[in-house]
């Protein structure tokens, strides 16, 4: 049985045992149910749980999971894909792979490590996005898209993120004078974003992203994992998962 079957049969909740790959896979036979997914920790970044306040001590999660609420947010949809915390494309790209490649590098180091990589020398991207029906080109090293606002075991995406606001957080990393843009990008991974000119944000409830005529496919990151490439679309679900929270959260 997968966690649709369990929804269908009426359970109050569902565990996940795993990384955000896997809490997104169970998710998605959830969303517009009135089943909760429950998150416990077994992965390597596990974002999610930071977000929603739940420790990654399995038996302290596992005391959350039987005693505490019920807590509605929204997600992601990529093309029918459900997305719990970010859609992201190239530097975040680059990033995930190089920090995949680690094994000596633990935690939330490892995707800083991955970061620092990834500027040696950095990839640009060329994109075409239409977000909310406004469509304007882009050049830069990154784009993401986000609910969560974590990746990277604690690093930040969008500092403002919020799971119920109904809204993509889109963030934005232009080019720039690359030992400028080192600093300014460890910087941004740790939520330090205001001072930075070359990071730019906005809101938004659906982007078409797609690359311009002739160019190759670019790969899409969501919640860690290489599943898909442009062209796509996301859009936010709102208030579409029940998850289960400490109470006093």
């Amino acid at each position: 049985m997968n966690a649709a079957d369990f929804a269908a049969q009426g359970s109050d909740l569902v565990v996940s045992l795993g990384g955000d790959g896997m809490a997104r896979s169970v998710a998605a036979g959830l969303v517009d149910t009135d089943t909760a997914l429950g998150v416990i920790a077994g992965g390597r970044g596990n974002d999610l749980i930071g977000k929603l306040g739940i420790p990654k001590d399995i038996e302290a999660a596992a005391a959350i999971m039987a005693d505490g609420r019920d807590r509605t947010i929204d997600v992601l949809d990529l093309d029918g894909k459900v997305c719990l915390g970010n859609v992201c494309l190239g530097l975040d790209s680059t990033v995930q792979h190089q920090a995949n490649a680690a094994r000596l590098i633990r935690g939330r180091w490892v995707y800083l490590y991955g970061v620092v990589r990834a500027l040696l020398p950095p990839k640009r991207i060329e994109l075409e996005l239409t977000i909310d029906g406004q469509r304007f080109s882009f050049r830069g090293l990154t784009a993401g898209f986000a609910n969560s606002g974590r990746y990277g075991g604690g690093l930040r995406l969008s500092p403002e993120a919020a799971l119920d606001d109904g809204l993509i957080d889109v963030v934005l990393l232009q080019e720039g004078f690359l030992p400028k843009l080192a600093v300014e990008v460890v910087e941004y991974s740790f939520g330090r974003h205001h001072r930075h000119p070359h990071i730019h944000f906005t809101h938004a409830r659906e982007v078409e992203i797609d690359v311009p005529e002739g160019a190759a496919p670019i790969e899409i990151i969501v919640d860690g994992d290489a599943i898909a490439q442009t062209p796509a679309t996301v859009k936010i679900r709102p208030s579409s998962l029940k998850v289960r929270v400490p109470r006093t959260s």
